[in-house]
C-alpha cells in the first residue's frame, strides 16, 4: 500500500494533535465541535505521558471520527458487494490504522499553529472547517491548508474526509483498496491493512 507523504500525513494529523490555537476567523456549530476536541487533546498532552492519558486521547479520537462512513467512502464501489462481517472487520482495521497513525506522529504535530478560516456548507449535508496550519518558528515552512469535512449527528459533529492541499484522505484511501481488491481480492486488501498495523500503521 503506498504510503501518504510525511508531509501530507503531518498535516492530516493537526486535525487531532495541534498544542497551539490561533485566533479563529469565523465561528460556527462545526468549528466549534472541532475546535473543542482539539482543546480536549490540549489539556491532555500537557500532562506527563502515560497509559491513562493515551487511553483518553484514543476515545477522542474515536468521538472525532465517523469510521463506519471512512470505511464505506475508503473502500469504495464495491462496498455493497461486501458481507456484514466483512465490512465490519475493514471497519475495525481501517480504525486501528488510522488510530496507529496518530499515535506515532503525535509528537510530530506539536510544532504548528491553527488558524480556523471558515465553515461552508459541502454535499450530503456535511460541512467543511477550514483551516491553515503554520509553523510556530520556521517562517520558511510554507502554510498548509486543512478542510475537515463533517456531518452532524446524534452525538454530534463527526469527521468523515480530510482535504490536505486539495487532496482527500479518503480518496487516497479508496484508490489503494480498490486496486488491492482488484488484484487481490477482499482478502488481499485485509492482508495488507494487518501488515501495515504490524508495522505501527
Amino acid at each position: 500500500m503506498k504510503a501518504l507523504s510525511n508531509r501530507r500525513l503531518l498535516a492530516a494529523l493537526l486535525t487531532a494533535a495541534s498544542l497551539t490555537f490561533a485566533a479563529s476567523a469565523f465561528a460556527g456549530p462545526a468549528t466549534d465541535a472541532v475546535k473543542a476536541k482539539q482543546t480536549q487533546l490540549f489539556d491532555l498532552l500537557g500532562k506527563p505521558k502515560s497509559t491513562e492519558n493515551s487511553t483518553k486521547i484514543g476515545a477522542i479520537f474515536d468521538e472525532m471520527l465517523d469510521y463506519p462512513a471512512l470505511a464505506e467512502a475508503s473502500f469504495g464501489p464495491d462496498w455493497s458487494k461486501l458481507t456484514d462481517p466483512q465490512k465490519k472487520e475493514f471497519t475495525e482495521l481501517l480504525k486501528q490504522l488510522v488510530k496507529k497513525a496518530y499515535e506515532t506522529n503525535l509528537h510530530k504535530t506539536l510544532a504548528f499553529n491553527i488558524e480556523y478560516l471558515s465553515e461552508t456548507p459541502s454535499d450530503n449535508g456535511t460541512t467543511v472547517v477550514k483551516t491553515k496550519a503554520t509553523h510556530k518558528t520556521d517562517k520558511r515552512e510554507p502554510p498548509i491548508e486543512i478542510g475537515y469535512k463533517v456531518l452532524k449527528g446524534g452525538t454530534g459533529f463527526k469527521v468523515r474526509d480530510i482535504i490536505t492541499e486539495d487532496v482527500s484522505l479518503v480518496e487516497g484511501y479508496r484508490s489503494q483498496f480498490s486496486k488491492l481488491n482488484k488484484d487481490k481480492g477482499f482478502a488481499g486488501v485485509v492482508e495488507k491493512m494487518k501488515e501495515k498495523i504490524s508495522k505501527g500503521g
